[in-house]
């Protein structure tokens, strides 16, 4: 098969140097393409924190990404791993009687009601805020405040 047994662990060599030149020059693909930021906020209807919700930010422009997060007890926070890029997003927010619609390990039908939209109807299609997401670092996300009247 190689006329010089020496032939195949050099080309090996070679292959496995020029591999590894390849991924120092170009990464190893855990980059984030859209440079996704941490993102932490309150969220609060009337004065009142919201117990139970949601969040959302949608792009205003070119951003590439959106996301969506629970808000408990008032709050929410996203990872850098589920943030947003850099840019503008409009936000908005849905707020909810109760966390779920049943016990867990409930049957369908006997899940009780389910959870229901406390915020005034305006807000289902309306952007609560316009907020602009910075590079920042882990330690020190994005802040927003959200207080709905």
């Amino acid at each position: 098969m190689f006329q010089n047994q020496s032939q195949f662990p050099r080309s090996l060599f070679s292959g496995i140097v020029l591999l590894a030149c390849g991924l120092s020059t170009t990464g190893c693909g855990n980059g984030d393409p859209f440079q996704r930021q941490p993102i932490q906020g309150s969220a609060k209807f009337e004065g009142k924190p919201i117990q139970f919700g949601t969040v959302r930010f949608e792009p205003v422009g070119n951003e590439p990404t959106g996301t969506t997060a629970s808000i408990r007890d008032g709050s929410f926070r996203i990872e850098r791993s589920s943030g947003v890029g850099p840019g503008k997003y409009n936000v908005y927010v849905q707020a909810f009687d109760k966390m779920d619609a049943g016990p867990p390990g409930a049957f369908p039908g006997e899940e009780g009601t389910p959870p229901q939209n406390i915020l005034p109807e305006k807000f289902l299609n309306e952007a609560v805020i316009q907020v602009t997401v910075s590079k920042v670092t882990d330690d020190k996300p994005n802040e927003v405040a959200l207080e709905l009247k």
